[in-house]
């Protein structure tokens, strides 16, 4: 018998009893200020996908020996929706974004999804939350969607337990200016064989030190290169 996968019809929704206050467009910046509500949709594979639940923004329950907290069993996606001319609200492509998070996912074990209904999921999300999607041009409200290993276990097997969840965030422009790349060819961020490729939280991490190196140097990114022919990675 086939196990449960996720079902918009399923969804249910408990809305905030503490709506927050909508800041001024000039005052966001990115990734720092977040909705009302999230998209929580939880695995076992014992028993296949729960329900999706829309429920008020907050804290996550994890155990303390979950894959994601040792073994960096994670991936994520970032997406946008924006406010036409006319009032209605867009989203970019998300489809691709989530055919990327399930070959993600793949890479490191996570259970498979219907991509189809998740999506109809977030949507719902959006409607739940569409006041906070920002009208003047540059700015949108930013999707992010987790995926994550939460089975308590320090083999070093695979997640038989995962969680899909989802925020927003409505951002202004990531560089609001010209941006100044700074080449880096003494470290690699991808190369042949590894996981670049993949947007998995694990890839960030290493990356930190050398970007803010670069950020007290007066650049804003690293245009990271790859081998003695300087091969443009990422």
């Amino acid at each position: 018998m086939a196990k449960p996968n996720i079902d918009v019809s399923k969804l249910t929704t408990t809305l905030t009893q503490t709506p927050k206050e909508l800041l001024d467009q000039s005052e966001l910046k990115f990734g720092k200020y977040f909705t009302d509500h999230m998209l929580c949709i939880k695995y076992t594979e014992e028993n296949g996908w729960e329900a999706p639940e829309i429920k008020p923004y907050g804290p996550l329950a994890i155990d303390p020996a979950a894959f994601v907290l040792n073994y960096s069993v994670e991936t994520f996606e970032g997406t946008k929706a924006y406010r036409a001319a006319d009032g209605t609200i867009n989203l970019f492509r998300p489809e691709k974004n989530l055919q990327r998070l399930a070959s993600s996912s793949q890479r490191i074990m996570l259970p498979e999804f219907d991509q189809e209904q998740f999506l109809e999921c977030i949507k719902e999300l959006v409607k739940v939350d569409q006041r906070f999607v920002p009208k003047d041009y540059g700015y949108s409200l930013y999707i992010r969607p987790n995926f994550i290993g939460t089975e308590p276990n320090l083999n070093l097997v695979y997640s038989r337990e995962a969680l899909l969840y989802v925020y927003l965030s409505p951002v202004g422009p990531y560089f609001p200016r010209t941006v100044k790349l700074y080449a880096n060819a003494t470290e690699a961020r991808a190369w042949p064989g590894g996981v670049g490729s993949f947007k998995l939280g694990g890839n960030y991490a290493p990356a930190m030190r050398p970007a803010m190196e670069v950020v007290s140097k007066g650049y804003d990114q690293i245009l990271w290169l790859l081998g003695d022919d300087h091969y443009v990675t990422e």
